[in-house]
């Protein structure tokens, strides 16, 4: 999605690495996106927009519920992002999906989508509702508004059981880092008011998160790959960065193993809404 002057910066390195982590993320997340997408009526044969689509990871996963038959245009200002999206479609032989650069208000995007979906990307925004007011524009009357963000709430302080834990102290450090960046840490809380103010019907939503553990959960990879995003960021923020990132997913595994500790993500809020 497009960045306009006066949104808070992307908190996360636009990098080789971090459209790495960004597909890394894309699988840990691959089943609680799919499920908001297909229950929020994406199917076979449709038009999509994946909007903020970053190296293609939503736009791929709309690609496989539409089909052959169906098509997604994928629009975001990072450039770079979008060349590595590129060429990850023509690896995949996907001649149905294809990616525009630009800001969602200018883009040479097309209108009259069947659905427009995103994954977070409202966050990022100074005003979501102008935002999703935007999106909401590209989509033909009874086509379908989708977007699942995160809901990084500072005032939740245990995020596993039993409650001291590495993986706690990483995600409390993370969800601080994002709030003193100007993130919109409460965006998924806030979906509902920025759809009816977007001049969207009350949208239907749903809360997930991830919990886990043991050895073999993609929480740990998942969280150490956002914090060693952010950690450039961190001293300019007033935070003290993770120490040894090359090994923090090894550490929160055997720190949760060693503890028998449960972990859990914050919550990932999905919406969505039938254009009037």
């Amino acid at each position: 999605m497009g960045n306009p002057s006066g949104d808070p910066a992307y908190a996360l390195a636009r990098s080789h690495e971090e459209y790495e982590r960004l597909g890394r993320q894309a699988l840990f997340l691959h089943g609680s996106t799919e499920r908001l997408l297909r229950d929020a009526g994406l199917r076979p044969g449709m038009r999509v927009l994946d909007v903020g689509s970053g190296a293609g990871d939503v736009a791929f996963l709309a690609a496989g519920i539409v089909g052959p038959q169906g098509s997604v245009v994928g629009v975001d200002i990072d450039g770079g992002a979008l060349r590595v999206a590129r060429g990850r479609a023509e690896a995949l032989g996907l001649a149905n999906v294809h990616f525009v650069e630009g800001d969602l208000d200018t883009a040479e995007a097309g209108t009259g989508f069947d659905a427009a979906v995103g994954r977070l990307v409202l966050m990022y925004r100074a005003d979501p509702a102008a935002a999703l007011r935007a999106v909401a524009a590209r989509v033909r009357s009874g086509g379908i508004v989708a977007f699942q963000e995160l809901d990084l709430d500072p005032a939740v302080t245990v995020r596993s059981m039993p409650g001291t834990s590495l993986w706690n102290d990483t995600g409390t450090l993370v969800i601080e880092a994002f709030r003193r960046a100007g993130m919109q840490v409460r965006m998924g809380r806030r979906l509902f008011g920025a759809y009816t103010a977007a001049g969207l019907p009350e949208p239907t939503m749903c809360d997930e998160a991830l919990v886990g553990g043991g050895p073999g959960f993609g929480g740990y990879a998942w969280l150490a790959g956002v914090a060693r995003g952010l950690a450039p960021l961190m001293p300019s923020l007033g935070l003290d960065a993770p120490s040894d990132l090359d090994t923090l997913a090894d550490r929160l595994r055997d720190d949760a193993v060693t503890n028998g500790t449960v972990v859990w993500t914050p919550s990932f809020i999905g919406a969505h809404a039938t254009k009037p």
